[in-house]
């Protein structure tokens, strides 16, 4: 019996001495990008495109509560690019425009909660905001001096939304072809403006954004081709989907679809929708 037991314990060892296998890192990965806008308590400007604080707070309990981690663009980029892997359950939160509810509202919740967001600004308004020190009742937009700040944080993540594409003029909605323009002439007019916020936040806060984000998520056949030949790695548009990202597949970080985060949804209620579109 001695001598069975001894041969019992020498293979629990031998067992226990075997490497268990580890689970194959995941390679592709459902990334739901929440669209928010304005974060706003003037009840009067509530909508489809504007919350409140109490909401947006809400939103990072529920994150913080269901297991979601917050993670940045470039954390997209670098799962595939490079490999480096996402956290479980991923989640994108991003900001267009560049309110100035942004720094008022929304900049203290992500530091108190410890959580980041995205946040796409227009070139031309931050510059004359900057400049002017304009203060507009209803829609205030940040300065460089908070975007510098917001950035060094660590919370925020600076992209384009272009520098004078965010308006409808005669022909052309925000970064679309115009009617008639041909392949050369749209080319030029894309870099020209999109090289200028590109040189000019990387002047103001040192870093070049890696995202666009097309405004009123207006695009045209070949614009992302564009993009890449810019050196922007991803993009956003306004389509409601959740996204799939694979590493070594560089086209699947443009036209990245967004969910829209409306008033009057609750934090479950947004989640739950989320969750019905993921696998």
């Amino acid at each position: 019996m001695k001598k069975i037991f001894t041969l019992f314990l020498a293979a629990l060892c031998l067992f226990c001495a075997v490497p268990k296998a580890q689970a194959a890192p995941v390679e592709e990965v459902q990334i739901p990008v929440i669209m928010y806008h304005k974060v706003t308590k003037n009840s009067g400007l509530l909508g489809k495109y504007a919350i409140r604080p109490a909401d947006f707070e809400s939103d990072l309990k529920y994150i913080k509560e269901n297991g979601y981690t917050a993670v940045t663009m470039t954390d997209l980029i670098s799962f595939v690019h490079y490999g480096v892997l996402l956290p479980e359950k991923p989640v994108v939160l991003t900001f267009d425009d560049g309110n100035f509810s942004d720094y008022n509202y929304v900049f203290p919740l992500l530091k108190e909660y410890e959580i980041p967001a995205v946040i796409s600004i227009i070139g031309r308004i931050t510059d004359e905001y900057t400049a002017e020190n304009r203060q507009d009742i209803n829609y205030p937009h940040l300065t460089w001096f908070q975007i510098q700040e917001m950035a060094d944080s660590g919370y925020v993540e600076i992209q384009s939304h272009s520098y004078d594409l965010h308006c409808e003029r005669s022909g052309i909605l925000g970064a679309r072809k115009q009617r008639g323009e041909d392949a050369e002439t749209y080319a030029a007019r894309l870099e020209k403006d999109l090289t200028k916020l590109q040189d000019r936040s990387y002047e103001m806060i040192g870093f070049r954004p890696n995202t666009f984000t097309y405004p009123f998520g207006a695009y045209s056949q070949g614009s992302n081709l564009l993009l890449a030949s810019m050196g922007f790695y991803a993009s956003l548009i306004c389509e409601e989907r959740v996204n799939y990202v694979t590493i070594g597949d560089p086209e699947c970080l443009y036209g990245m679809g967004r969910i829209l985060r409306p008033y009057r949804m609750s934090s479950e209620e947004l989640f739950k929708h989320i969750e019905a579109e993921i696998d």
